[in-house]
């Protein structure tokens, strides 16, 4: 029997409510390829910077290179299985809203706390402080980020209007500014900064449970009696069954057990999990600041990412959601990178060394620099990245290339959940030297809207363009809202498309 059902179709009991994976009962025969196809926003930040390597094969300034003439730099190859659905944008700065000087300049300072405050936001979070009468190292202000217009642009569509995840393990220096700064990449009002969630458990229960007030309780009964939130949906999943396709069931059978798997991992990594006493006299956003024990027996930071990427596939195939921000790590982070396996670091130039730690923040600091000068079009490499930092960013590559693979890997409609899917990814700075101008940004997927098999190159630091003109041209083109401006500009520069950057 083949019965329509409703994308807002759950799967409901004792507390619980799945949604649904893209099955062919979700859409008349006539119009399954059309019906229903959702647009989504990912945006997976990583702080510190990227080494020399990001822009080894980049074009020249002012021009692109695409298909076969398109390479990838070694932190990046694996995404070549999808280089056909990516683009990479280079020359795109950050930092036009610092009013540090007479005139807007790439430097930034303290610039961990108000470069990654900015990177969904482009204004300078110290100067709404500052007129708001509020001392810069208690104050917590900025404005709505990017991601949250998005989401209100979506209010009712998903069960969740957003969600906010990230790796963020041990904090590190907040440059004597809130946390709320460097370990926060969505902001749903200037005062609501929404904090990422590290514990894999809470974000599965926010993507299982109902919005029944029962439903914390019943799933904590449900886990007392060490049984599956797929028990408390049995009966509602037999009656879905009969009513879908032999196909469906066997779709809607693989799902589950993807659940199941995704709740055991979720556990497994949240067994380490726990609440970080508020450093003092630091201040922060409400509720308690969260964290992982690093050498805490069991944690394991590999399994920790692949579980965080499963719960956003699950997010998405699912239509729970459709915006999420993923913070891989936490700004001016003070992580010891052990878990990095060989592969990476050999895809860099790193000889292994087994339990060597590659401390994050220290390595950014080690051996690189690039010139703002430029040679035959491109910046000059004073000195290459050392390969301790490099391999950490070659790592942080695969793991964003390996959930875009994941997306890939579902069918929805007309094509995957990744093509319907705008997935960015991009630091707050540009490398060792803490400047918010050319920016690494790589762009995936992007709803048919976006170039693809391409790398675009702006103009050099003074003549580039600004990171808000990216956000107002996703929002505008990808998903048709009507804005007139974002981000902030001390030149009194309006928002302007990048056409480059158009389908």
């Amino acid at each position: 029997m083949k019965t329509s059902l409703s994308r807002r179709t759950v799967l409901r009991g004792a507390g619980v409510a799945l949604s649904l994976p893209w099955l062919e009962a979700l859409a008349p025969r006539t119009a399954r390829a059309a019906v229903g196809i959702p647009r989504r926003l990912l945006i997976c930040a990583f702080p510190n910077g990227a080494p020399h390597d990001w822009w080894t094969n980049a074009p020249s300034f002012g021009t692109s290179l695409s298909g076969a003439d398109f390479k990838l730099p070694n932190v990046l190859t694996p995404f070549a299985p999808i280089k056909h659905k990516l683009m990479m944008v280079s020359r795109l700065g950050n930092y036009t809203w610092s009013r540090d000087g007479s005139a807007p300049g790439p430097s930034v300072e303290p610039s961990h706390a108000r470069c990654m405050s900015a990177v969904t936001t482009c204004i300078d979070a110290d100067e709404v402080a500052r007129k708001a009468g509020l001392p810069l190292d208690s104050a917590v202000r900025s404005t709505t980020s990017v991601d949250q217009l998005v989401a209100q642009a979506m209010v009712g569509m998903t069960g969740l209007n957003s969600l906010q995840t990230g790796l963020g393990v041990k904090p590190g220096f907040f440059d004597y500014r809130s946390y709320a700064y460097n370990q926060v990449l969505s902001w749903k009002s200037p005062t609501e900064p929404l904090k990422r969630n590290v514990n894999p458990r809470v974000v599965f229960d926010q993507l299982v449970g109902s919005t029944g007030a029962k439903t914390p309780e019943e799933l904590a009964r449900l886990k007392a009696r060490d049984k599956s939130v797929l028990d408390a949906i049995r009966e509602d999943t037999l009656r879905i069954k009969k009513r879908v396709s032999s196909r469906d069931q066997q779709v809607l059978d693989q799902y589950l057990e993807t659940v199941r798997s995704l709740e055991i991992a979720a556990d497994q990594v949240s067994a380490t999990c726990r609440t970080i006493s508020t450093p003092n006299p630091v201040p922060e956003p409400p509720g308690p600041q969260q964290g992982l024990s690093q050498g805490q027996d069991g944690y394991d930071h590999e399994l920790h990412a692949n579980v965080m990427n499963d719960l956003i596939t699950l997010a998405f195939e699912c239509d729970r959601t459709r915006v999420i921000t993923h913070l891989l790590d936490d700004a001016r982070s003070e992580f010891e990178y052990r878990n990095i396996p060989a592969s990476d670091r050999a895809r860099v130039g790193l000889s292994y060394n087994a339990g060597a730690s590659l401390h994050y923040h220290a390595s950014q600091h080690g051996s690189g620099e690039l010139a703002d000068t430029t040679v035959n079009g491109q910046y000059k490499i004073l000195t290459p990245s050392n390969r301790d930092f490099a391999a950490i960013n070659a790592w942080m590559g695969r793991k964003v290339a390996e959930l875009a693979l994941k997306l890939d890997a579902i069918p929805e409609g007309d094509g995957t959940v990744l093509d319907h899917t705008t997935l960015v990814f991009l630091s707050e700075m540009r490398t060792h030297d803490h400047d918010a101008y050319d920016l690494p940004i790589l762009i995936v997927g992007g709803n048919g809207k976006l170039k693809r098999d391409t790398h675009i190159a702006y103009q050099p630091v003074g003549s580039d363009r600004q990171l808000r003109d990216l956000w107002y041209t996703l929002m505008r083109h990808v998903f048709g809202m009507p804005v007139s401006s974002f981000g902030e500009d001390v030149r009194g520069t309006r928002n302007a498309d990048l056409t480059e950057i158009l389908a």
